[in-house]
């Protein structure tokens, strides 16, 4: 999930919609994301699959749904993949570069670090999952140490520390004129909330790897893990960074290029700041290399079953690793990190050639680029809410079709995690998506739009399928197992 990465990006785009609540959002978002380990938690249970959140909504709702998410979910996970260089390799490199060291780079930098953050990752990932993960694992280990550690700090020498951070209705004196035209405190929140959910995009990437572990209960201890350590961090160090920057100036944070650095390095030196830097381009690069594995298994799956063509379908010999799918999710992001970062820039009133021209920390690289994460951020989110809706959907519906008789304990917590729990996230869903669509905001309702459009085209695709490829349809999301299916193709 990449927290060292969502404090440099994540936290400073929340904070330009909901300023002092920043915490509050990434607080709320955890609840939030701690609900669902619940729904994938009662899926897992019953399906175990490469297919993921696909072959958990087959189960329960059917092929058509599960094809609809299925083709979703790589989706969110694709701009996902495209957004952070955006902002990681175009934003902060350049920020930290010229902060540290007086080195001034041109605005273009950001196209050459997309393809390392990218294409890099996705040979990796197309290598296999265990020697990814043992990188991945220690790497973690020591970021969430540093950001808990250095967090606790800062708020312990900060003197703004306040629990009206956590009240949206304490600040209409500071940031009354700010929240205005956004709609009020309250839509600032769900606005930031934006960027807390999709801070927490990975932490269902264990789901896809069903027929790759041993053990399929590991697949809940990974989910429990990822969202309660990564949650409190975040929380901590969202409301580290506000207090450390100045509760009451919160809109200037949002408008620096590397706010959370310049916090680190004020209460920590060069040091604090340099380390956070490297914490962040490194876990940048890991949140690619899991975002790309998760999406290509999905398509896999999907290809296997002549969901999509076969090509997605093909496995490596020596890797056993959908490697053309992930082939393919590496170029198609590059492709949209890029795209989305020109045109974005020209609905921004930043023109191509300043872009390429202006210095990389000028206000007009800084203004395009920003927005272009926005916009790939939040066509990330409709991804990102219609697949947790149709997974709490599902769970509602394949407990209730069980029928199953529960007693003591069991009987009084059915109701509570196969019902009330999955309705109140897709509540919370729901509004955070109805905040990022009115009042309209730029660049946030535009990308709404778009991810809409996705939907549209995914609804008009299934229907395709289900008219031209009946076998196909009718056995979507019912595939096991990828390595026994390798084997099996050795055999022949």
């Amino acid at each position: 999930m990449a927290p060292a990465c969502d404090t440099v990006a994540f936290i400073t785009s929340a904070a330009a919609f909901a300023f002092v609540l920043t915490p509050l959002a990434f607080l709320l978002a955890m609840l939030t994301m701690f609900i669902e380990v619940n729904t994938l938690y009662h899926l897992s249970k019953r399906h175990a699959s490469a297919g993921g959140y696909y072959g958990y909504v087959a189960t329960a709702l059917g092929p058509f749904a599960a094809i609809v998410t299925g083709l979703m979910y790589p989706v969110y996970q694709i701009v996902s993949t495209a957004a952070i260089p955006v902002y990681v390799a175009g934003i902060v490199l350049p920020g930290v570069l010229s902060y540290f060291f007086g080195i001034n780079l041109p605005g273009w930098i950001w196209i050459p670090f997309i393809l390392t953050f990218i294409l890099v990752p996705v040979l990796l990932a197309m290598i296999g999952i265990r020697p990814q993960m043992r990188y991945i694992r220690y790497a973690a280990i020591t970021e969430i140490a540093f950001l808990a550690v250095t967090s606790l700090i800062i708020i312990a020498e900060s003197k703004d520390n306040t629990l009206n951070i956590f009240n949206p209705f304490a600040w209409n004196s500071v940031y009354g004129s700010q929240y205005s035209p956004i709609g009020g405190p309250i839509a600032g929140l769900g606005l930031g909330m934006i960027f807390g959910l999709t801070s927490f995009i990975g932490y269902g990437g264990s789901a896809p790897l069903g027929e790759e572990v041993k053990r399929s209960r590991d697949i809940t201890k990974a989910l429990m893990l990822g969202v309660t350590v990564v949650g409190v961090v975040l929380t901590e160090v969202s409301y580290a960074l506000t207090v450390g920057w100045g509760v009451n100036d919160m809109a200037s944070f949002a408008n620096n290029n590397i706010p959370g650095i310049i916090v680190y390095s004020r209460f920590l030196g060069i040091a604090g700041g340099m380390l956070l830097a490297l914490f962040a381009f490194n876990s940048a690069f890991s949140d690619s290399v899991a975002m790309q594995s998760n999406a290509g298994r999905v398509y896999f799956a999907m290809g296997r079953e002549g969901i999509l063509p076969k090509f997605f379908s093909y496995v490596h010999e020596r890797w056993v690793t959908p490697s053309k799918s992930l082939l393919f999710i590496g170029v198609v992001s590059s492709a949209v990190a890029i795209l989305s970062a020109f045109i974005i820039g020209e609905m921004s009133g930043v023109s191509v050639s300043e872009m390429l021209t202006s210095p990389a920390t000028s206000s007009q690289v800084f203004t395009a680029l920003t927005n272009a994460f926005d916009f790939l951020t939040t066509i990330a989110l409709v991804g990102f809410i219609l697949a947790h809706f149709m997974n709490n959907t599902a769970v509602m519906v394949l407990y209730y079709r069980l029928k199953e008789r529960h007693t003591g304990v069991n009987k009084v917590l059915h109701p509570i995690q196969h019902y009330v729990l999955p309705a109140v996230a897709t509540l919370i869903f729901a509004f955070v998506l109805y905040e990022s669509i009115w009042p309209p905001v730029f660049p946030v309702t535009q990308a709404v739009g778009v991810g809409v459009a996705a939907l549209a085209f995914s609804i008009a695709y299934t229907f395709w399928i289900k008219r031209n490829k009946p076998d196909s349809y009718r056995v979507a999301g019912t595939s096991v197992n990828i390595v026994q299916e390798e084997m099996q193709e050795r055999s022949k």
